[in-house]
């Protein structure tokens, strides 16, 4: 019995809505009065970028009126710096992976979800989905639900998101300083903690970083070239957070003979 209402009512929540990719969610200050109304916002888990979760799955919430059978629920709380590109990671052990993935934003407004996209992986007896997700900065919580038959069956999970800045540092100059020597300079980021200029010999070829500089810096003069030689640059921002490094997008190349 249990078995043919978990069918149901995946049929009928598939039905209702099937996404891939989660849209970005836009919170409007009227809306943060909402907030209190949701007692999940008090008890989620807090998620950090480039950090991973672990837990076990199992049912931890009591049948109600409106959902008559033990389920289990979980949320995870991140905060966003800024509009970025993110990556959200899942995994849960078995062969049976969770019913839906939700994304809501800081008034438990639901902005995103996903009931299909995994992959069983046999070997590590798990199954896995990696969520793309494009946000504006600001808070969400991220829901992963499941019904399982027994209330003694659980699935250990790992939960992880990571992501860059959506947009991407651009140059604002690069042109030969003296003979040697090449200046870089670039346009304000907005958020980052400083910038990483790369450097290579060829367009495709291996480049490697020459300089980090602070939050307001906005040029470099690379000395010591090989006089008449073309090179080629890139930059990206960064931005340290909870320990861990954020980047922008990396820019578009350029190029310079000194």
């Amino acid at each position: 019995m249990m078995e043919n209402l978990k069918t149901m009512w995946k049929k009928t929540a598939c039905a209702i809505m099937i996404v891939a990719v989660l849209v970005t969610g836009i919170l409007t200050p009227a809306q943060t009065t909402q907030a209190a109304v949701y007692s999940w916002m008090r008890t989620a888990k807090t998620m950090y970028l480039n950090r991973t979760i672990n837990g076990t799955a199992r049912n931890n919430v009591k049948p109600t009126l409106m959902d008559p059978y033990d389920c289990y629920d979980d949320y995870f709380y991140v905060k966003i710096p800024a509009r970025m590109e993110l990556y959200l990671s899942i995994s849960v052990e078995g062969t049976s992976p969770f019913d839906f993935i939700r994304v809501y934003n800081n008034s438990g407004n639901e902005i995103g979800s996903v009931y299909s996209g995994w992959a069983y992986n046999r070997s590590s007896n798990r199954c896995y989905i990696k969520i793309k997700m494009n946000l504006n900065g600001g808070s969400y919580y991220i829901r992963q639900a499941d019904i399982y038959r027994s209330n003694s069956e659980k699935h250990r999970y790992s939960v992880r998101l990571t992501g860059q800045f959506a947009n991407a540092v651009s140059f604002s100059g690069l042109r030969k300083a003296y003979s040697g020597a090449a200046k870089l300079t670039w346009r304000r980021f907005s958020g980052v903690d400083g910038y990483e200029i790369f450097r290579s010999t060829s367009a495709r070829g291996t480049y490697r970083r020459i300089a980090t500089v602070g939050r307001g810096t906005t040029s470099c003069t690379n000395r010591g070239l090989r006089r008449n030689a073309r090179y080629y640059y890139r930059i990206r921002g960064y931005k340290n957070i909870n320990g861990t490094r954020v980047y922008t997008k990396t820019s578009a190349t350029r190029s310079v003979r000194v």
